[in-house]
């Protein structure tokens, strides 16, 4: 059983390059430990008619889960969830537990002081006719699942601290449960002193003798000075056992083959 996963990240500070997109990475890498995979990463500005259109197209695709971070604040640049009403022709309503929601987190903050619910805040409440809210745990904003046919939505805050932890609560048993028990299993080396064009024919034989591995490599040094090269060996699998044991045998072989690359390339040199 396979769990699709695709991301939307919405924010004009994306686009412009003052905030770096960490929500993305990090809920990628907890999606790949649940089993599952994430195929498209987007990220668009803060234009209700791209978000839409970015959603119609990816409720196309059919994946699993579409996981949002960003846009459902109360500010005015804050229309994620307006985009994904108009995207599945629904209205917003102010709904009555997301109203309690908020309410219960201005209470905890003030020390029990009840504060006033102005429209900025209760736009916070204001969520698709078909959805329902979910607890953040650290902010006020809730979170926000729906589901339009195979796929549930799942709308985040954009502060990675509180999607982090919505993520965790609410959204990383079900994408384990979708996948179906797989797991992710990985490893990395470090291959110094050989370029990548170089290495490149070792990795096509290794992927040859164990294509379940896919393998990776990252360059990180300069490559006629110093090449340096991080190479990534990850597998999803059903049996631990047997792909643990299968990306070692990879990871083996690879190793292997950079020593003898060592070993003739000091013969050429005497």
């Amino acid at each position: 059983m396979s769990c699709i996963v695709e991301l939307l990240s919405i924010g004009n500070e994306l686009l412009l390059g003052n905030t770096v997109n960490t929500n993305a990475s990090w809920i990628a890498a907890q999606v790949a430990d649940e089993g599952g995979q994430v195929t498209r990463i987007t990220t668009v500005s803060d234009n209700i008619q791209e978000i839409v259109k970015v959603i119609r197209e990816t409720l196309k695709r059919r994946p699993d889960f579409l996981i949002t971070t960003g846009g459902i604040g109360p500010t005015f640049d804050d229309m994620t969830l307006n985009a994904v009403a108009k995207s599945i022709h629904k209205t917003l309503r102010l709904d009555p537990n997301a109203v309690n929601l908020i309410k219960q987190h201005y209470l905890r903050r003030f020390d029990g002081v009840a504060i006033k619910l102005t429209k900025p805040r209760l736009k916070m409440a204001r969520i698709p006719s078909s959805a329902i809210a979910i607890t953040n745990p650290i902010g006020t904003a809730p979170a926000v699942r729906l589901r339009v046919g195979r796929t549930e939505i799942f709308c985040l805050p954009g502060v990675p601290q509180e999607a982090k932890a919505i993520f965790r609560n609410s959204i990383a048993i079900l994408v384990r449960s979708k996948a179906g028990g797989k797991r992710f299993i990985q490893s990395w080396i470090e291959v110094k002193g050989i370029m990548e064009s170089t290495l490149a024919p070792i990795i096509d034989e290794t992927i040859l003798k164990w294509p379940a591995v896919y393998i990776k490599s990252h360059p990180r040094g300069f490559e006629q000075a110093s090449p340096r090269i991080d190479v990534h060996f990850s597998i999803t699998t059903s049996n631990f056992t047997r792909g643990k044991q299968t990306i070692d045998n990879a990871v083996k072989h690879f190793k292997q083959q950079i020593m003898r690359l060592h070993r003739e390339s000091k013969r050429s040199r005497r």
